[in-house]
């Protein structure tokens, strides 16, 4: 920068001062008055005046500088503290969430064992359904449903179960710095309560499962040992003994009535009721409880009557069936032949030895389709209706004998009627 000066001439006004700024060849000038220089120098020293006076102040003031670090150590201390305050309510927060987690992964681990149970006692729940038709128990079937669905419900914010059994939180944590505590745990809880009530509402329908399979088990219990005690009276009625494997010979002190037995205890007392009814069932076979002749009317009981050839009062040792000649004759009951042939009176007869003392007798026939030895079924033909042997025409005369001696067969009819309700 350079100034230029003239020769000063009297009436000639002075040029304003020039400025000029050289750099790397070239220069600029630029042209300042007298009045701007002189404003722009009072402004330079009041500035300096100012800044050294403010210096020299605050050189004699510790105290303004004490205070202001003291401010700054406070201010520090507040986001300090709020900070801790803030981390703390995170950590309780996270551990409240892992306690309710371990709480729902222990309810998963529940319902797991429960469902592997439940799943369990179908195949023998199934099981014990499937015999109970089979032997003719009709009972209403109850509508048992283990496939659980819950659609209705939002996994995305109550949770997931996952294949190993675990369950996952879609829940995050949200609000501004001066959020409560208590909002907090709200909102925590308002993740985790919708879980638990799902993991309710599942356990309460596997219980309710069981609870209706116990139920229909013990309602076959009671079925079936009304039927096996109304055929046990009829043997009683009969006056034929029976095993006391198959009687119910109970006792034992009083005791109140329990609640809540146990699934499998209730299926072995079922499946013993069903043995017992089966044995009873294969037992009744062999009774003489079926009709020799379906349909054909009685034209003689038993007891006394008036003979037929000498017109005189006689005893009746059977009952005869008024038929028509070559009429199929069934068994009454299963047994073993022990007589097939002529025999006096009785003209072609075949008896049958149905066990426990009892035999039968049909005679007049006039064709015998059995042999002595052979084992027969009820309802098996063993000949044909006929006049053989003492009598006026054709018919069937049916005897039931006990240890040799005749009964009346109604008695042994009567309850075949009967048992056809429990067969």
């Amino acid at each position: 920068m350079s100034n230029v000066r003239g020769p000063k001439q009297f009436g000639v006004r002075d040029e304003p001062k020039t400025v000029t700024f050289s750099s790397n060849g070239k220069s600029k000038q630029y042209k300042i008055s007298a009045s701007v220089f002189v404003l722009s120098g009072c402004v330079f020293s009041m500035f300096m005046i100012g800044y050294v006076g403010a210096t020299g102040y605050l050189a004699f003031r510790d105290d303004l500088i004490a205070s202001t670090i003291v401010r700054q150590a406070r201010i520090k201390h507040e986001y300090e503290d709020r900070i801790a305050a803030l981390r703390s309510k995170v950590d309780k927060i996270t551990s409240r969430q892992l306690l309710d987690q371990q709480a729902v992964e222990a309810q998963v681990s529940t319902l797991i064992k429960q469902q592997e149970a439940l799943t369990g006692r179908t195949g023998e729940f199934d099981g014990l359904m499937e015999r109970a038709k089979k032997s003719g128990l009709n009972i209403s079937d109850l509508k048992i449903q283990t496939t659980l669905k819950h659609s209705n419900l939002d996994l995305m914010n109550t949770g997931s179960i996952s294949k190993g059994g675990s369950i996952s939180f879609a829940s995050s944590l949200r609000g501004s710095k001066d959020q409560s505590s208590a909002s907090n745990d709200f909102q925590i809880a308002a993740y985790v309560s919708p879980a638990k009530n799902l993991f309710s509402s599942v356990s309460a329908q596997i219980q309710a499962v069981q609870v209706a399979q116990v139920e229909k088990i013990h309602q076959l219990r009671i079925e079936t040992k009304r039927k096996s005690d109304a055929i046990v009276k009829i043997f009683a009625d009969l006056k034929v003994p029976l095993s006391s494997k198959i009687k119910h010979n109970v006792g034992g002190p009083y005791q109140a009535a329990r609640i809540g037995l146990d699934f499998h205890e209730l299926s072995q007392d079922l499946r013993g009721s069903m043995d017992v009814l089966d044995t009873l069932r294969a037992r009744t076979n062999v009774l003489p409880v079926g009709n020799p002749l379906s349909g054909s009317k009685i034209s003689s009981r038993y007891g006394n009557r008036v003979d037929p050839f000498k017109k005189t009062s006689a005893f009746h040792s059977g009952i005869d069936f008024r038929a028509p000649s070559g009429k199929r004759i069934k068994s009454s009951g299963a047994g073993k032949v022990v007589k097939a042939g002529r025999n006096g009176g009785y003209g072609l007869m075949v008896e049958i030895d149905h066990g426990n003392g009892i035999t039968t007798r049909y005679a007049h026939l006039r064709r015998i389709s059995v042999k002595v030895g052979q084992r027969i079924r009820r309802g098996s033909t063993i000949g044909q209706v006929g006049s053989t042997g003492r009598s006026t025409g054709p018919h069937l005369h049916f005897e039931v004998r006990r240890n040799g001696k005749s009964t009346n067969p109604m008695k042994f009819f009567n309850a075949g009627k009967k048992l056809n309700k429990y067969l």
